[in-house]
């Protein structure tokens, strides 16, 4: 009978009511239930029957939710090894992924050292490229100076593109000169010579045309138009002085590379040549004209000398300072020069002196000239004296 009431106890949700909603008595037994309880006697098989199935739905009734959990569980367990099993395959994914990933590392590292080990060769490269531009410039240069040099016209020595060139012919023969282990060396050598003694011969070239051409104009001028002793002379020195600062910018390109090379010892001996040759062809007739005049004007011995070596001393500073403003050195050559300018003045002197007779007057003369002699070497130590106290 416990079994009979744990069964109702279970099944008491499922009570029967009646039409006024009251729970019945025999609940939660069928009528037929009820009899056969209440009637025991009635028949023992149906009641064991009964009582068996009875208790078989009690403990099904106690089991249903032991069964729902283990069908929970159930169904857990397979969702469960469905996900370990899509878990094992996301895994062999991951293992495929990361193998692959370390093929890529390797493949990364060995592109890594091929790059650096490219890097290396281009810097290499480079290296070798830049030095072998370093070298081959004064080679390249050739063809390019060759060219310009043999272009018609001397006017492309008034360009700073000329003296550019210049220097870089110095850079080229010092090169080929500091290298002689390299292949026809002897061959370069003489070509870049050749092509500085074609740059300095058209410095030559270009001088002594200015020269002429300028000695030319003056000369015309002077045909053209009867001009005066002193516009004459301001003729002579201006027309010079237009074109100095260039000429002796060219001259000292020649006398900077003089030294162990006859050749543009030459050249530059040209240029003095063509500029002593001009300046006599001008200024000789003029000062034996103002010579003459003097000496057919003044009869006094003393006061020509006086009157002719101012006039002289005049002309050889001017002649003094032109010089020097187209060349920077030639010193025993403008003396040479000078002492053709005097040589009017002193062959009238000369004669005059041979045919004085008075003794005073000859003395006189003397202590003129030597006096004249020490103001000179005076004016001479004090001009030194100021240029030391200047270098100083």
């Amino acid at each position: 009978m416990s079994g009979l009431k744990r069964l109702r106890n279970t099944r008491s949700s499922d009570a029967i009511k009646d039409s006024a909603g009251h729970r019945s008595i025999t609940y939660p037994f069928t009528l037929k239930e009820e009899q056969i309880l209440l009637n025991p006697a009635g028949n023992d098989l149906e009641f064991t029957e009964l009582y068996e199935s009875l208790e078989k739905e009690l403990q099904e009734a106690n089991d249903r939710v032991f069964v729902q959990f283990r069908d929970t569980a159930q169904s857990h367990l397979e969702s469960c090894e469905i996900l370990i099993d899509q878990a094992n395959k996301t895994l062999g994914v991951f293992d495929v992924l990361a193998s692959g990933f370390d093929s890529i590392k390797k493949q990364t590292s060995t592109f890594q050292e091929a790059c650096d080990a490219l890097s290396t060769e281009q810097l290499r490269l480079e290296t070798l490229a830049n030095d072998l531009e370093k070298h081959l410039k004064p080679f390249n240069m050739l063809e390019e100076i060759t060219r310009r040099l043999n272009a018609p016209g001397t006017d492309f020595v008034k360009e700073e593109g000329f003296r550019r060139m210049l220097d870089s012919l110095d850079q080229c023969i010092d090169y080929v000169e500091t290298h002689p282990n390299f292949n026809s060396v002897d061959l370069y050598q003489m070509r870049f010579r050749q092509c500085m003694t074609r740059a300095l011969t058209l410095i030559r070239v270009y001088f002594v045309n200015s020269i002429r051409e300028v000695t030319n104009d003056v000369q015309s001028r002077i045909a053209a138009k009867a001009l005066n002793d002193s516009t004459q002379s301001a003729l002579f020195y201006t027309k010079f002085r237009v074109d100095a600062p260039l000429l002796q910018s060219l001259t000292s390109e020649i006398q900077n590379r003089c030294d162990g090379h006859e050749e543009y010892v030459s050249l530059l001996g040209d240029c003095y040549k063509a500029y002593i040759y001009a300046r006599k062809k001008l200024i000789i007739p003029i000062v034996a004209k103002r010579v003459n005049d003097m000496r057919n004007s003044i009869a006094d011995l003393l006061q020509l000398t006086r009157q002719g070596i101012a006039y002289m001393r005049t002309v050889c500073i001017d002649e003094y300072d032109l010089f020097y403003a187209i060349f920077t050195d030639g010193e025993e050559l403008l003396y040479d020069l000078l002492d053709g300018l005097c040589e009017a003045l002193h062959d009238v002197l000369r004669n005059r002196i041979i045919h004085e007779k008075k003794a005073e007057v000859l003395y006189e003369l003397c202590s003129l000239l030597q006096g004249l002699s020490s103001q000179d070497v005076e004016e001479s130590e004090f001009e030194f004296s100021g240029a030391t106290c200047i270098s100083y």
